[in-house]
């Protein structure tokens, strides 16, 4: 086999390899093309290592299927239809059928209002509570105030600035997720951010957000799972010049409590 027709085996392998790694999502990938592609070279198979080659590209591509499968279980379990699913259902539907849906589905809904003693009241109560717009955007006073200064010290013990710079901070943090998890080791992403308080939940997050963009950590989230993982870096890549990813995050409140309540 030439080499030009074992690097399209190989990128076949890699592709499926990337299914595997979750960089990928499984619909992205043609299996069609990827069986005519190995189709088309197995007549010219002609050694051991071809076989291999052969092998692997088969096995990873039945791994990819097993992958759309696992998601489709999931995702029918969660009455979730994908819209790319969707768009394909409804391309290969006629417009009579289309039509047809949409009468079935079609529940309009009508709401009356109407005024009444009652309404009026309120809304005359409001009107005349209201203060006067002349008095509403009226200038106020400013009073001129002799201005001082503050050392690092006092600024600290009001606390306006930290105890410590926001680089040991992350450090720290760093440090933390070390002893919680090990040297490259992980955690689910609640599990880590999670605390006794929502306000301190929303600042683990927050600084989660710099521990991976500085390289101190990684985040992997698998979309078939609807899992997040934080992962411990054993070496910190903290460096100034390196390009910053931007991770957005949800702290969301009722998933807070939910988290507690486990």
């Amino acid at each position: 086999m030439s080499g030009k027709k074992r690097d399209e085996l190989e990128g076949v392998i890699s592709l499926c390899r990337a299914v595997q790694a979750g960089s990928v999502e499984p619909f992205a990938v043609d299996i069609n093309y990827m069986l005519s592609v190995i189709r088309r070279y197995y007549p010219e198979t002609n050694s051991l290592q071809d076989f291999c080659t052969d092998a692997a590209a088969i096995k990873g591509l039945s791994e990819v299927l097993v992958s759309q499968n696992s998601w489709i279980q999931h995702q029918s379990t969660t009455l979730y239809k994908d819209p790319f699913l969707l768009n394909q259902q409804i391309m290969k539907m006629d417009i009579s059928a289309i039509a047809d849906s949409f009468l079935r589905s079609w529940h309009p809904m009508v709401q009356m209002e109407q005024l009444s003693a009652k309404t009026l009241a309120g809304s005359l109560g409001y009107w005349t509570d209201l203060i006067p717009l002349a008095e509403r955007w009226k200038v106020s006073d400013v009073e001129m105030v002799d201005a001082g200064t503050a050392t690092m010290d006092e600024a600290r013990a009001l606390g306006y600035l930290p105890e410590e710079g926001f680089a040991d901070i992350i450090e720290n943090f760093w440090r933390e997720l070390e002893a919680r998890v090990g040297k490259g080791g992980r955690i689910g992403y609640w599990d880590w951010i999670g605390a006794d308080t929502y306000e301190e939940t929303i600042k683990r997050s927050y600084l989660t957000v710099f521990l991976v963009s500085y390289g101190y950590a990684n985040i992997k989230v698998n979309r078939l799972q609807e899992t997040v993982e934080i992962i411990h870096n054993v070496e910190p890549r903290p460096d100034p010049g390196q390009a910053k990813i931007s991770i957005p995050t949800l702290v969301d409140y009722e998933e807070w409590k939910i988290w507690r309540r486990g």
